[in-house]
């Protein structure tokens, strides 16, 4: 089940700093994961308020000079699994 969610949270995403220089400069799109190990499937991720564990995840997938995009993300219709929430 969704639900409305009418705020935006902070979004830091962990790349390499080539990645997240073009990113940056409009020349590249962030390409979504095809993991079959991302419970969450298919997609860019991005740690909520969190700078650090988003650069602890570039540092730990051995990324050269790793990099922090940060994101503005307006929530709108999404599930929040941070939240027991009864639905009727």
């Amino acid at each position: 089940m969704r639900d409305f969610q009418p705020n935006i949270i902070l979004g830091f995403h962990g790349c390499t700093k080539e990645i997240g220089e073009k990113v940056i400069e409009g020349k590249e799109e962030l390409n979504p994961n095809h993991n079959p190990y991302d419970w969450l499937g298919e997609g860019v991720y991005f740690w909520e308020n969190d700078y650090d564990r988003a650069r602890e995840f570039a540092e730990e997938k051995g990324k050269n000079e790793p990099f922090v995009i940060g994101a503005v993300i307006y929530l709108g219709h999404c599930l929040d699994l941070t939240q027991q929430k009864t639905f009727v």
